[in-house]
């Protein structure tokens, strides 16, 4: 219960939540704009059993159709299209890589969620690093895919095999090397207080994977239920204290924007005080 509990108080898929429930917020203004239709069927509804009156159970007729009327309105409100509903799906693939890694804060290791990702270029799209884990390993920046079909690995392209639709299957080419851009970047931004050299970027499938495990020319992809063990395995590099170094670090270059549980981002304090609260978790699960 305590790492179920964890996986919704660590921030985990927040990013991907906050785009699901904006998109689909506009969406619905734009869908039901015109809020009299609804009166229009509730009103349609009453006349209807009204007219259908038999033997005086009319309320048991207008309960019936008053139901199907809002049950059907809430199932489209609820269904949004597909480019929306992927943000809520992506959500709760970050959801189980949190619920997944909860354990391993109590061998040490230090666990970040929902990081924002340093820009490069002036077109550069807004992005963020899922989850970044610190541990005598390494360092690991994980990005969660809860796809819509089987995975399987090509060179370093993803390819996504649709179980009923071969025509809607499809490849994700520059998976590999956007991850490991974000990796750099990563380890740019702390190489000159922690001495990191490497960053190993891993991308966690929750959708089926056969293969399990595939490792690529400085990349991983590892389905979610192996991950833990997969981490695991690393052979040591990092003393325990150069990893809560090393993670406040990272908690200090790259801030989390949005709330964790009951914490405000300024109740952070500096990049010293953010720092000791890495440190006083690691300790803590330690």
């Amino acid at each position: 219960m305590r790492d179920w509990l964890y996986s919704y108080s660590c921030g985990a898929g927040g990013g991907a939540r906050v785009k699901y429930r904006d998109a689909a917020s506009r969406w619905r203004k734009r869908v039901f704009r015109h809020p009299w239709l609804i009166l229009a069927l509730i009103a349609g509804a009453i006349l209807v059993a009204v007219l259908l009156d038999v033997h005086g159970r009319w309320p048991l007729i207008l309960g019936v159709i008053l139901g199907a009327v809002f049950a059907g309105f809430f199932t489209i409100l609820e269904s949004p299209p597909a480019y929306i509903e992927n943000w809520r799906v992506g959500s709760e693939g970050e959801l189980r890589t949190a619920r997944a890694l909860a354990p391993l804060r109590r061998q040490g290791y230090v666990l970040l969620h929902d990081l924002p990702d340093r820009l490069t270029g002036a077109g550069a799209q807004q992005a963020n690093i899922d989850h970044v884990v610190v541990c005598t390993g390494g360092v690991f920046l994980l990005d969660s895919k809860y796809l819509g079909g089987e995975a399987s690995i090509v060179g370093e392209v993803v390819h996504v095999q649709r179980r009923d639709d071969d025509d809607a299957s499809y490849d994700l080419p520059r998976l590999a090397r956007g991850m490991r851009g974000r990796a750099v970047r990563l380890q740019e931004d702390i190489t000159q207080h922690t001495g990191v050299r490497f960053i190993q970027p891993v991308v966690v499938f929750w959708n089926p994977f056969r293969a399990g495990s595939v490792i690529g020319e400085n990349i991983a992809f590892v389905h979610g239920t192996q991950l833990v063990g997969w981490l695991e395995e690393q052979p040591a590099r990092l003393s325990q204290d150069t990893v809560v170094r090393v993670a406040a670090e990272i908690a200090a270059v790259r801030p989390r924007e949005r709330r964790i549980w009951f914490r405000r981002p300024q109740q952070l304090g500096s990049p010293r005080a953010r720092g000791s609260l890495v440190s006083r978790g690691a300790a803590r699960e330690s």
